[in-house]
């Protein structure tokens, strides 16, 4: 089925040059926005894909555009490709990009050198101290938008900051006095602009922070945050509870607290709030939580890497959430 599509649109290509009486190479340009035809050759071409009612599938684009039309999603050096936040936004920025008429291409960070031969343009997931792939993607005249936080060139990311500001600040409002946060390697020196919401909450309200940093593991953030705080809890001894409240930097860590707490016979939220980070659809159900617009950050990728091909000035878009208060609080 898949190829008789393919051969179809093939077919539809070729038949617009025979009508045009011009190279597939010509159909290509005038259906891409690409110079080196005449306006009169382009609208007639144009004309002619009108009336045979043309749709571009991605792989008919990328047989005609080779790499500009693949781009390419990269993952940061630490980032595993089955955490589900990463997979629903993959599944969203695929969705977003087939609708461009483009072929989202995967590339682990072991991939990144092979990126710009294979790639017209990127999205980077997973920005790390350090991270080498905006330098050699500019090097390279490689478009790029990075989802993460504002820098060099082109970026969107949910307002996280003021997240986790309003997250923490209701549970102030709750009457939550010792709050913890918890997240992945708090002290190694990279924006963790959560982190900063908490911190900014705590400070008003003239609280001291606590924070719990999870090293880096090859597992799920769930696994390795009931492992982690059941072990920092028999080290804090059994009471009193060092906290009374888990700011935690994702939902799957939240999950985690949660499973850790319970099985200890500790009640959430009597004796402990456990809030998270993202609103992942059916993993947070019951979770009290910050949602971010997945599809949103999506579509607005689409938009600056439109911006970026077109060699405009790079710009960030902070994106606004929602926090959503459910059980665990």
């Amino acid at each position: 089925m898949r190829e008789s599509k393919q051969s179809a649109q093939t077919a539809t290509i070729r038949e617009i040059a025979r009508r045009a009486q011009v190279s597939i190479a010509s159909v290509s340009r005038a259906l891409n926005g690409k110079p080196g035809l005449s306006e009169a050759l382009r609208e007639k071409i144009l004309a002619i894909s009108r009336e045979v009612a043309y749709q571009p599938s991605a792989a008919a684009r990328q047989l005609i555009s080779g790499k500009m039309a693949v781009v390419g999603i990269s993952l940061g050096r630490q980032d595993i490709e089955l955490r589900p936040y990463y997979i629903l936004l993959y599944q969203h920025l695929t969705v977003a990009l087939h609708q461009q008429g483009m072929v989202p291409v995967f590339f682990n960070h072991q991939q990144t050198a092979e990126l710009p031969a294979r790639a017209g343009a990127a999205i980077l997931l997973g920005e790390a101290p350090n991270d080498e792939r905006p330098a050699l993607l500019k090097s390279a005249a490689i478009p790029f938008v990075r989802i993460g936080e504002a820098g060099a060139g082109f970026s969107v990311s949910p307002d996280d900051r003021q997240g986790l500001y309003e997250m923490t600040h209701h549970l102030i409002t709750q009457g939550r006095r010792r709050l913890a946060f918890m997240g992945g390697e708090l002290e190694v020196p990279r924006p963790h602009s959560r982190l900063e919401g908490y911190r900014r909450a705590l400070a008003e309200a003239g609280f001291a922070e606590r924070l719990i940093s999870l090293p880096h593991r090859l597992a799920s953030d769930s696994l390795n945050s009931y492992r982690y705080l059941n072990r920092y809890l028999d080290q804090e001894g059994a009471q009193p509870l060092p906290f009374d409240a888990l700011v935690c930097a994702t939902d799957e860590l939240a999950l985690g607290c949660v499973a850790a707490l319970e099985d200890r016979g500790i009640e959430v939220p009597v004796q402990v709030a456990v809030t998270g980070f993202d609103d992942l659809p059916t993993l947070a159900t019951g979770l009290t939580t910050v949602r971010q617009d997945i599809a949103e950050i999506a579509e607005t990728s689409m938009a600056l890497l439109a911006e970026a091909r077109a060699g405009e000035a790079p710009r960030h878009v902070s994106l606004p959430v929602t926090l959503v208060v459910r059980e665990t609080s």
